[in-house]
């Protein structure tokens, strides 16, 4: 059997010019199980002459129509014929770019021949944008060299350095954080009542050498407003050229405006809030995660049931400092902060008791016992203004924890720059990736988000 593609470009003058593409054979005595189908090497070549083909045509009528003057609606002089390499998916395409003169109505320079060229102003970096944006969504989610290793795999595309792979995702992050790209379709309807809720939480990656310092701080967070899905974001705040400008923006994305209140969930960083307070230029509520606050009871559980692993032989006092912990937890959740503080320094004095009746052998334990409350006691104190009735807001189904932003932490920071990751990163290298990556995982890169696939 044999297929013949062929290619039928219509020009905007009705033209109609039919193009052989390519040719196709297969046998059918004898068929084997890798003839069936197409296979990587025939599709990549087939891909690759159609968009040669698409493109030089396409160029060449843009060229012609670039000749027109807009304002005499006259014919330009073509100054001279040159040719230009443009990076695509498919392939470094060789297309004609030819120079055209300036127009004597808009010459201004009297004797002086002035030309420009439309293929240059309309791709200068000689690439399109789809390539590029496809090597920036690779290069969020896996390394340089391999994202170039990927896509010269399963594209017609040639071969691309890390070097390239890297610059690109870099530009790429520099005009979302410049022009961000949105999701097409209507806007979702917003109550202008809703809340907006900012999840925040920062993360650790190493730093290259020549920093001064071993590690580099990438904050995350998302944007959840009612009625809308959530807006992820991602910087690093001393590799931004404005932190507070990128976070603006994420919030300008969710429907914030100024003078729309903000409320903050943050694990007691006093950093992270007045990064927002100062993002919004005004105040803000912030409200301590309850996932930290619930751990460190935890913790004192857990020095509690080390003690009664010792086998004590007086559990008077033990018992009723494991009384005071389940009602501990239980003050924090309903809003008694000050009654909270009361039982930490009650249980302090039950704990010394236990120590000095059951003997010296207890001491470490309790010691530690002692330590945990004393820590939350503190972590408390330090973050009064940011407690409140954990259980009436879980009871109007709002957000407590900062549990979301922890898990863009893993998906943004750890899964691509830190961990199991062997790489260390310049704090400009590590905010475009993380920008890029947050826009991957939003869906922000797609091509249908700036109206390319439309119908």
């Amino acid at each position: 059997m044999e297929w013949v593609l062929k290619l039928e470009a219509k020009s905007g003058w009705g033209e109609v010019e039919t193009i052989e593409v390519g040719r196709l054979e297969r046998r059918v005595v004898g068929l084997t199980a890798e003839e069936v189908g197409l296979t990587l090497s025939e599709g990549k070549g087939l891909l690759g002459e159609l968009a040669r083909l698409v493109l030089q045509t396409q160029m060449e009528e843009f060229a012609t129509c670039a000749r027109v003057c807009r304002d005499c609606m006259k014919l330009r002089r073509r100054r001279d014929n040159r040719t230009r390499k443009i990076q695509t998916l498919f392939g470094t395409i060789t297309v004609d770019a030819p120079r055209i003169s300036v127009c004597p109505c808009q010459n201004d320079w009297g004797f002086v021949d002035v030309s420009l060229s439309p293929l240059a102003d309309l791709l200068p970096d000689r690439c399109t944008p789809a390539l590029r944006r496809l090597q920036a969504e690779l290069s969020a989610r896996h390394s340089y060299r391999e994202a170039a290793r990927l896509l010269s795999t399963l594209l017609p595309c040639d071969p691309m350095s890390h070097a390239t792979m890297r610059n690109r995702t870099h530009r790429v992050a520099a005009d979302l954080e410049r022009k961000p790209i949105t999701q097409p379709g209507p806007e979702p309807v917003i109550d202008p009542a809703a809340e907006i809720v900012v999840l925040i939480d920062g993360a650790h990656i190493r730093a290259a050498h020549g920093y001064q310092s071993r590690h580099l701080d990438v904050t995350v967070g998302k944007i959840e407003v009612s009625g809308k899905p959530p807006r992820r974001f991602a910087l690093a705040p001393r590799g931004a050229e404005s932190p507070m400008a990128t976070l603006r923006q994420a919030l300008r994305d969710q429907g914030w405006q100024p003078g729309r209140a903000v409320t903050v969930l943050s694990d007691g960083e006093a950093a992270l809030p007045g990064l927002v307070r100062a993002a919004v230029g005004e105040p803000t509520t912030c409200i301590l995660d309850w996932w930290h606050i619930s751990m460190r009871v935890q913790h004192i559980e857990q020095a509690l049931r080390g003690i009664y692993a010792l086998d004590p032989r007086h559990r008077a006092g033990l018992e009723m400092v494991e009384w005071r912990i389940g009602r501990l937890r239980h003050l924090i959740w309903n809003g008694y902060h000050e009654e909270a503080h009361d039982e930490l320094f009650g249980m302090r004095h039950m704990a010394s008791e236990v120590a000095y009746v059951n003997g010296d052998t207890f001491r470490p334990a309790v010691a530690r016992l002692l330590w945990n409350c004393d820590d939350l006691r503190r972590y408390l104190a330090n973050n009064t203004g940011s407690l409140i009735d954990y259980g009436e807001r879980y009871r109007s189904k709002r957000p407590i924890s900062t549990s979301r932003a922890e898990g863009c932490v893993d998906e943004i920071a750890n899964a691509r720059m830190a961990k199991k990751q062997r790489m260390s990163w310049s704090p400009q290298g590590a905010h475009r990736v993380a920008v890029v990556r947050a826009a991957v995982l939003d869906g922000r890169l797609r091509p249908e988000a700036n109206g390319l696939l439309a119908a």
